[in-house]
């Protein structure tokens, strides 16, 4: 299910006995989590968090009773294995809940295969970043709490500025809010007080190379912090970039790309688009003349202080 049916689903019904977070909004996922958990007495006792644990530890933790409460809730951070827990969805404990927020990325083996099939047993609820609606209709909300309002326009620039993720429009709407106290937000607010994203930013900086225009390209290297525009993070975003772009066009299964990519297939509509804007073939350039570029900065061969501008160069040159 989406997040946005989550809060329904647990009010008709009983929570199920698991649940695993997809998605990548750190926001929406916190948000999911408090939901479930919500249900919890004392939760101090009732609640309890397990970073990175084995599949035993796991086990232990789900075959404890609550404590003067109706449910207790195991919150896994990151499960890297399912070894001990492959019988657990024929019996669970009908008095705890599961909840994972996340598997651990490593090498397919059989291990692997056997935590797919346990996280394929529990709930999904796809924590990636909300319809653009709901955001809009939460920024207004969070705006009255201050005593202020925020512009359609302004509601639009931060949703483009945070590439529509809950957990940069959360930080950012409360500090323009705080700004603009008893009056309206507007998107000359926006564009005075947040910074875009690094992903937005190099998204900017991609399609502007696409165009062949470099001299917006250079305009949003300027606008980058000094550790975003340092020749190494930009060379490994820009490369995360493209990468993406290219698996995009080569991968007929759309099912298989969201699961590579991490994103819901909903999302996968923009990169495809803009991945359509180079070509395979263009892409396929790129990304071998950043691997170059890496190399040569490595060595020492390629200057820093020009590193970053031959990379948009070269991004732009494989027209």
């Amino acid at each position: 299910m989406k997040f946005t049916q989550l809060k329904s689903s647990l009010a008709s019904a009983p929570p199920e006995f698991g649940y695993y977070l997809t998605g990548d909004d750190e926001y929406v996922r916190s948000r999911a989590v408090s939901l479930i958990t919500a249900g919890a007495e004392l939760p101090e006792l009732n609640v309890v968090t397990l970073d990175q644990p084995s599949s035993g530890e796991v086990a232990d933790a789900l075959s404890a009773m609550p404590v003067m409460s109706e449910k207790r809730f195991v919150v896994v951070r990151t499960l890297s294995e399912a070894e001990e827990l492959t019988g657990y969805p024929s019996d669970p404990n009908p008095l705890c809940v599961l909840v994972i927020c996340g598997r651990a990325k490593g090498k397919r083996d059989k291990k692997d295969a056997r935590l797919t099939a346990f996280l394929s047993s529990l709930t999904e609820v796809d924590c990636s970043p909300v319809d653009k609606r709901v955001a809009f209709a939460w920024m207004a909300a969070e705006a009255k709490k201050y005593d202020a309002a925020i512009t359609e326009e302004a509601a639009e620039l931060l949703w483009t500025y945070c590439r529509g993720y809950m957990s940069g429009i959360a930080v950012e709407t409360a500090k323009l809010c705080c700004y603009g106290s008893g009056g309206a937000v507007t998107a000359d607010d926006v564009r005075a007080l947040v910074t875009p994203s690094a992903e937005y930013a190099v998204w900017q900086l991609a399609s502007s190379a696409a165009a062949g225009d470099t001299k917006k390209a250079f305009a949003v290297l300027r606008s980058l912090d000094a550790s975003a525009s340092s020749p190494e993070m930009l060379l490994s975003m820009l490369y995360r970039h493209y990468r993406k772009l290219f698996y995009a066009l080569v991968t007929p299964d759309t099912a298989v790309l969201a699961r590579e990519l991490e994103m819901s297939e909903k999302a996968l509509y923009a990169v495809k688009r803009e991945a359509s804007r180079f070509g395979a073939v263009r892409l396929e350039k790129i990304l071998l003349r950043l691997s170059e570029l890496d190399a040569d900065l490595k060595s020492g061969a390629l200057s820093r202080d020009v590193a970053a501008q031959i990379m948009i160069l070269s991004a732009a040159g494989g027209r």
